[in-house]
């Protein structure tokens, strides 16, 4: 079977094109700006208190210069793990938000109307 000329074959169906990185970055902040920036500095300083609880369990040191030691590389462990963090932010942040809207909607809102006869 020969082409006709004038028939335009038909295109396949393509799909949406997948929103670049930065767009979903920029939609991610605008829908959980606030809650993402907690959800964040709370995993920061979980990491933080927990590297400096290891780095205290783990060696015997005195002094200032210990103590700032011991935070030094807590930050820099944190910094190590910094990628993972924020992959956990974009992980529970949603999450955190469901079950932040769930619990307040769970009684009764008091703009309805009462249920009755």
């Amino acid at each position: 079977m020969t082409p006709n000329p004038n028939e335009t074959p038909n295109a396949p169906a393509v799909a949406p094109a997948k929103p670049k990185l930065m767009e979903r970055l920029q939609a991610f902040i605008v829908r959980y700006g606030p809650l993402a920036l907690v959800v964040h500095y709370a995993i920061f300083g979980l990491c933080l208190v927990g590297f400096m609880l290891l780095i205290r369990a783990g060696f015997q040191v005195e002094g200032a210069m210990g103590a700032a030691s011991t935070f030094t590389g807590a930050y820099l462990a944190c910094q190590v793990i910094k990628i993972p963090r924020f992959a956990a932010t974009f992980a529970l942040t949603p999450l955190l938000d469901r079950l932040i809207r769930r619990l307040r909607n769970k009684g009764p809102n008091p703009a309805d109307p009462p249920a009755g006869p």
